[in-house]
């Protein structure tokens, strides 16, 4: 084998050993041909992170973990070294967060900024922190209710066990009937309803002439709309006229008119006078009653024997004129019989 041959097979193993290199670099995140900056947190539990681990800043990768050591030889903190392009300035003041990327619970670092003017510089320590996965933000976010759901069920629980404590057969019977009656009564509301359709039905032409009386009535009303505004008016002023009237006064008169009338029956009653007398005294009203009764007598005599009362005989000046009672001319008669009885 020649020379140029040795060297050829040489030149090709060198650059497939750097394609190599190079190939499992680029694999990793590295990136020989472009500047990174390398930054170091520390840790006391990194998680889940591991070596090649994402990191973020806005959603966006920047680089990733390079490797995870043991803070000097202690088991308690553990430090992560961070390579990061070099194009990328990590302000100081920012916070390197480990946190779950998906569902899966991927772990990556993502890179809070700070608001610092000045950045950090190649192998400075970032300080770290860690958030809680995904998976327990949503069991913290699904705690409040799971609790109210867990309160509902039991208060489910506690209204299902009332329900079957109330609705025992008793009780179901009785909404059995209960249910049953509902339905009867709307069977007789139908049967109601369908009744009273009927009857309309049949009296539509009354109904219709009961509503034409009333629509003749309002448009009376409506007609006469003007003497009935001066009816009301007439009553108004009536009623003003009264309002202004003096009734007092009026009924104060009044009061003193039955006062002297009282006054007046009382002296009747208590006086010694002719009307109390007649009220009173019996004898005197038969007096006047007696009279009466004569005078009477008296009066139809005269109508009846006028010639006994006027006598134009010019020989019988001086003739006494008697009107004989018929109760004398009785008891004339009975003296008569007397007598003769006595005789025999």
């Amino acid at each position: 084998m020649n020379k140029s041959a040795i060297i050829k097979i040489g030149v090709l193993v060198i650059v497939a050993l750097f394609l190599s290199i190079w190939g499992i670099g680029y694999l990793k995140g590295k990136d020989f041909f472009s500047t990174t900056n390398s930054y170091y947190v520390v840790y006391k539990n990194i998680n889940g992170l591991g070596a090649s681990s994402a990191i973020m800043i806005n959603g966006y990768k920047i680089g990733q973990v390079t490797d995870i050591l043991f803070y000097q030889d202690t088991s308690e903190y553990l430090v992560a070294e961070l390579m990061i392009e070099g194009k990328y300035n990590i302000r100081k003041g920012a916070v390197a967060q480990i946190y779950s990327m998906d569902l899966m619970g991927t772990k990556a670092i993502k890179i809070v900024n700070g608001k610092d003017a000045l950045f950090y510089q190649d192998g400075d320590t970032i300080p770290g922190s860690i958030e809680g996965d995904l998976m327990a933000r949503v069991n913290m976010e699904m705690l409040p209710l799971k609790k109210k759901t867990e309160s509902l069920l039991s208060s489910i629980d506690s209204v299902m066990l009332i329900l079957r404590l109330v609705f025992n057969e008793n009780t179901q019977e009785n909404l059995r009937e209960t249910f049953a009656s509902i339905k009867n009564t709307i069977e007789n509301l139908e049967s109601s309803t369908y009744a009273l359709d009927t009857m309309l039905a049949k009296k539509k032409g009354v109904l219709a002439k009961i509503f034409a009386n009333i629509e003749s009535i309002t448009a009376n009303l409506k007609d006469n709309n003007k003497e009935i505004s001066t009816i009301i008016k007439n009553f108004s002023s009536i009623s003003d006229s009264l309002a202004k009237a003096d009734i007092a006064a009026t009924l104060n008169k009044t009061d003193s008119a039955l006062l002297q009338f009282n006054e007046i029956l009382s002296a009747i009653n208590e006086g010694d006078g002719s009307i109390n007398q007649l009220l009173h005294n019996d004898t005197l009203y038969r007096n006047i009653e007696n009279a009466t009764y004569h005078l009477n007598r008296l009066l139809r005599d005269m109508h009846e024997n006028p010639k006994r009362y006027v006598n134009f005989s010019l020989f019988d000046f001086g003739r006494t004129i008697y009107v004989k009672d018929e109760d004398d001319d009785i008891k004339t008669k009975e003296k008569e019989k007397g007598k003769g009885k006595n005789k025999n």
